[in-house]
This record gives structure tokens, sequence and C-alpha cells, in this order.
């Protein structure tokens, strides 16, 4: 009886290795995912910019900033068509002009 019980204290101790190491293992890739993820969301958060930052992104003053959007803005309204990277191209969303990294980079 006692050989009976020690082989299988031995398979079933083995097999619960062999499930911890595949438990790890998926741990493993699960982390690595979760890393991945979190490295995009800090990527994606940064794409748009408010006025403030691209002025500090250009070193420029704010006033002198929104100035030039301004005038960019009355000169836009005068035209039907224009070149893309003419003008700073912004979204206004809730009362707040937003530009993207890209298109600031590209200036």
């Amino acid at each position: 009886m006692s050989k009976h019980f020690l082989s299988v204290s031995i398979i079933l101790l083995s097999i619960a290795i062999i499930f911890l190491a595949f438990q790890l293992g998926k741990s493993n890739n699960l982390t690595l995912e979760l890393k991945d993820l979190i490295h995009t969301v800090e990527v994606r958060e940064n794409e748009l910019l408010t006025a403030i930052e691209v002025a500090a992104y250009l070193s420029m003053d704010v006033e002198q900033f929104n100035k030039l959007i301004k005038n960019q803005n009355f000169e836009r309204a005068s035209y039907t068509s224009f070149d893309t990277y003419k003008f700073i191209p912004c979204i206004q969303l809730n009362g707040e002009r937003y530009f993207t990294k890209k298109q600031v980079v590209k200036l």
C-alpha cells in the first residue's frame, strides 16, 4: 500500500508542477501583453495637444500662438481651396482647440 501511495504522490506532484509551469508561462505572456497595451495607451494620450502645449513645443508665447491661429483662420476663410500644410490644422471640441502632434512636428 505504501508503494502505491508513494507512486501516486509522485505522479500528482509532477502533474501539479507541470500545471504550475503552464500557468506561470501564461501569466508571463499576459504581463507582456498588458505592458504593450499600457505603452500603447501612453503613446496615444499625447497625440492631441492643446494650444498651450503646442505653443510650449514651438517655444512661443501662448498669446502669439493664438494670434497666429486667429490670423490663419481669417486668411483661410477667404480661400475656397488651399494647400494642406499652409495652415496649422486643428479641431475644436467644447470650445478648446486641439492639434495633432503629427501635424505640429511637420511645422
